[in-house]
C-alpha cells in the first residue's frame, strides 16, 4: 500500500499566499481611509458653484485696479518679519490701511492675512511671519473691496523686492 502523506491544507504554501493578496489590499484600503480622513484636501471647495460667480466679481475688482493705475512693489524685511507696500496711483486714495493677503497654493494653513497700516503718502507697513521659499498669491486690496491687485510671486533667498503691477 502506497499511502502518501499530505501535509494539512493551513500548513501549506499556496493557500497562504492566495489569502495574502487580498488581504494587503485589504490593509492598504483601510490605511488609505485612514490618511484620508486625518488630511482633508483644502483646496477643493464645497460649493463650487458660488466659487465660480466670484471670480467675475474678483475680476471686477482687478479692472478696478488696473482703470486706477496701481502700482505697487513689495518688499519684504527684516528677515522675512515685515512687509512694507509703495503703492502708486493716478489719484491718491488716502487710506489708512491696506489688506494684504499671502495664500499658499496647496496649504491653507500656511495662509497669511495683514492689515498695513500707512507709513508715509505712498508706504505702508505691517508685520508677517516669515514665508517659506517657493511660489505665493499674493492680494493687495483696500479695507472696502473697492480694487484689487493679485499676482503670485517667487519667494526666494536672492529676491526682497516684487513688482505686483
Amino acid at each position: 500500500m502506497n499511502q502518501e502523506l499530505t501535509k494539512a491544507w493551513y500548513k501549506q504554501f499556496w493557500p497562504w499566499f492566495l489569502i495574502a493578496l487580498p488581504g494587503s489590499v485589504v490593509i492598504a484600503s483601510i490605511a488609505t481611509i485612514i490618511i484620508a480622513s486625518h488630511n482633508p484636501d483644502g483646496v477643493v471647495v464645497d460649493d463650487y458653484y458660488k466659487a465660480g460667480l466670484a471670480i467675475n466679481r474678483n475680476l471686477s475688482l482687478e479692472q478696478q485696479a488696473h482703470q486706477l493705475d496701481i502700482k505697487s512693489t513689495l518688499q519684504l524685511t527684516d528677515n522675512g518679519h515685515e512687509a512694507h507696500l509703495d503703492v502708486h496711483m493716478q489719484d491718491h486714495i488716502g487710506a489708512t490701511t491696506l489688506l494684504l493677503r499671502f495664500l499658499h497654493p496647496t496649504l491653507p494653513d500656511k495662509d497669511q492675512h495683514i492689515t498695513l497700516r500707512r507709513a508715509s503718502a505712498t508706504t505702508y507697513r505691517g508685520k508677517i511671519q516669515p514665508l517659506s521659499k517657493g511660489k505665493w498669491n499674493v492680494i493687495v486690496s483696500s479695507e472696502t473691496p473697492s480694487w484689487r491687485i493679485q499676482r503670485r510671486i517667487n519667494i526666494t533667498d536672492a529676491q526682497d523686492q516684487y513688482p505686483l503691477r
